[in-house]
């Protein structure tokens, strides 16, 4: 959504869930950091329900103030980016099937295409039964994280990714 906040934490006062810390770099295709790209990222509450939806998961338009779990990062100087949130919920589409959990993100920086992909966990067991497609689940989109994904209280997941982006 245009216009959402520019900030790195994306939990919203009073949320619970699995808290989960995103970082890494970007990168053109000749491995040199991408300083000032803007990541915009976006992901459903633990509860698998979005903060521009309605009580029965219609969109519905919100204002800036209201784009609770959604915001946009600067890479810094060496292409660096950092983000918290909760670890989305698995939310269905219909039919008995389920989307896995997942991290919208798109990136952006001058001179580049822009790039608008999903980040999964390596855990969840609806990545291999995503929808179909090229802008699905994908192996490689699989965040790295430095221990287990499962919730756990009072522990922060960490995990990291680079994002490549094309001249």
């Amino acid at each position: 959504m245009p216009d959402s906040p520019f900030r790195s934490n994306l939990i919203p006062n009073g949320m619970k869930g699995q808290e989960t810390e995103v970082s890494g770099g970007v990168f053109d295709q000749a491995g040199k950091p991408i300083a000032g790209a803007i990541l915009s990222v976006w992901l459903a509450s633990p509860s698998g329900k979005y903060d521009n939806q309605d009580a029965a998961g219609n969109p519905i338009s919100i204002p800036p103030a209201q784009h609770v779990l959604r915001g946009r990062i600067t890479a810094d100087a060496v292409g660096y980016y950092s983000f918290t949130c909760l670890r989305p919920g698995n939310y269905s589409i219909g039919g008995g099937v389920y989307r896995p959990a997942h991290i919208h993100v798109k990136v952006e920086a001058p001179g580049f295409q822009t790039l608008i992909t999903q980040l999964y966990f390596p855990d969840d067991r609806f990545n291999l039964k995503d929808l179909p497609g090229s802008g699905f689940f994908k192996p490689e989109l699989l965040v790295s994280f430095d221990g287990p994904t499962a919730p756990q209280p009072n522990v922060v997941l960490h995990g990291s990714f680079h994002f490549v982006l094309a001249k």
